[in-house]
């Protein structure tokens, strides 16, 4: 907790906390895991009163209730729900053992009557082999039916931007995620429907950390595209370029071609 506060109090240093919209819970791994998170969220609170928190979750312990009344003391908890039913659950998110989709459904039914803030969905909508995975109409009416029984303030539809963990899982074009989309909406009465749009991306503030620093830490959180790290860093192509080769030959970056577009991520920890 001691390290969380103190990278935190870094990254606000000089920053006008008024562009920010959220200090958010989330990065490479599952926050809930955490047993300090409560306190956690409390201390960030005291450091930085004047911004909501957020936290994205994939909702996995919430049937735990130490763990969902801590992360319910953020203003927004975003929370993960893919599938509409035990079968598409598994084959989507592969759960561990002792995770099912029933105890995912009766967490977040225990995160809206416990959460004082807002509740939002995060829901991914794919393909596998080139066949629809949880996009049919039947499943779509089952979520919807979900939906609304959890009452979440927001519903995120989104399909995979960055290489999944399998290559055969392949995302839905504009057309199919709006279709989605507007599915869901016209069966949710009162609540906020949204879909995936392509990010503004914001370029790094005067005085963040080396290039080496600002580059791993992005990757650290998730796979980026050579332009989103010229842009978050901003670092010119050509000097990031030369750092991205020098870490790839330390063995330090993995690269992986998805779609025709080139990701770069971590293959371990650097020293």
């Amino acid at each position: 907790m001691e390290d969380v506060v103190k990278d935190l109090e870094e990254a606000l240093r000089g920053l006008d906390v008024t562009l920010v919209d959220y200090i958010t819970f989330s990065g490479c791994g599952e926050p809930t895991l955490h047993p300090e998170l409560g306190e956690m969220i409390e201390a960030v609170r005291r450091i930085c009163p004047r911004v909501p928190i957020a936290i994205l979750t994939n909702a996995s312990l919430f049937w735990l209730d130490e763990v969902v009344e801590a992360a319910c003391k953020a203003d927004l908890v975003v929370a993960k729900l893919d599938a509409a039913d035990s079968a598409t659950f598994r084959t989507i998110n592969r759960p561990a053992e002792g995770i099912t989709f029933e105890l995912v459904l009766e967490g977040l039914k225990k995160a809206r009557e416990t959460t004082k803030g807002r509740l939002a969905i995060q829901s991914m909508f794919l393909k596998a082999h080139g066949r629809p995975l949880n996009i049919g109409q039947l499943a779509l009416a089952k979520m919807a039916e979900l939906l609304t029984d959890i009452r979440p303030d927001q519903v995120q539809v989104n399909t995979p931007t960055r290489p999944p963990a399998e290559r055969y899982v392949e995302p839905l074009g504009p057309e199919e995620l709006s279709a989605v989309a507007g599915f869901l909406a016209s069966r949710l009465e009162g609540v906020e429907v949204i879909s995936w749009r392509q990010p503004t991306i914001v370029p790094a503030r005067p005085g963040a950390p080396s290039l080496r620093q600002a580059i791993l830490g992005l990757l650290e959180r998730r796979p980026c595209r050579f332009h989103e790290l010229c842009a978050s860093t901003g670092g010119d192509p050509m000097t990031v370029r030369v750092e991205l080769d020098r870490l790839a030959s330390e063995g330090v970056l993995t690269i992986r071609d998805y779609r025709g577009e080139r990701f770069y991520s971590l293959k371990k920890a650097p020293p």
